[in-house]
């Protein structure tokens, strides 16, 4: 018992033998979530060209059921580009996100992205912009993929090498 707060204490072999246990508990925990890992990914790489033909855009992205992440560039005109990370949640048929990224005029900026899932390509979304707790989304039910930017068409093995520099 302790003297000063008047509570029983544990031997000192119970607490040895708690130590002990506590170490193959710990092992056994830590084995158990390593082994359940997390949402599994697939890496895939588009590329597109705009209307016009003179913007082309480089996407690499990794997919889950859930969740997707990945690098965004676009080159204006071959001579200026945005490039950085995209990231957001999968519902349905539809990407729906952020892009982060240091435009052409060398200013870090958000905003909202949006790609439609049509067959194996990609349509970017457009929509009216506005701010929700400080972030800029796009206004409910203004997402539009009929006047798309960039259509994503899925590269090759052979064609990833267009986008060997979104690998670092």
């Amino acid at each position: 018992m302790d003297p000063y707060s008047g509570r029983l204490q544990p031997s000192s072999e119970a607490i040895l033998d708690m130590k002990n246990l506590r170490s193959p508990i710990s092992f056994l925990l830590l084995v158990t979530f390593v082994g359940c890992g997390g949402p599994e990914y697939e890496t895939k790489y588009y590329q597109a060209v705009s209307m016009d033909k003179r913007d082309t855009a480089s996407l690499k992205l990794l997919v889950s059921d859930k969740n997707f992440y990945g690098d965004y560039q676009i080159n204006y005109n071959g001579h200026e580009k945005d490039h950085g990370t995209i990231s957001g949640h999968v519902k349905g048929d539809t990407l729906i996100g952020k892009f982060n990224y240091l435009s052409r005029d060398n200013v870090k900026s958000t905003e909202p992205i949006a790609l439609l899932k049509d067959n194996e390509k990609l349509r970017l979304g457009t929509g009216k912009i506005g701010t929700y707790l400080g972030l800029r989304v796009y206004k409910f039910g203004s997402i539009s993929f009929n006047d798309s930017l960039f259509q994503f068409y899925p590269l090759s093995g052979q064609d990833k090498s267009m986008t060997k520099n979104m690998d670092k």
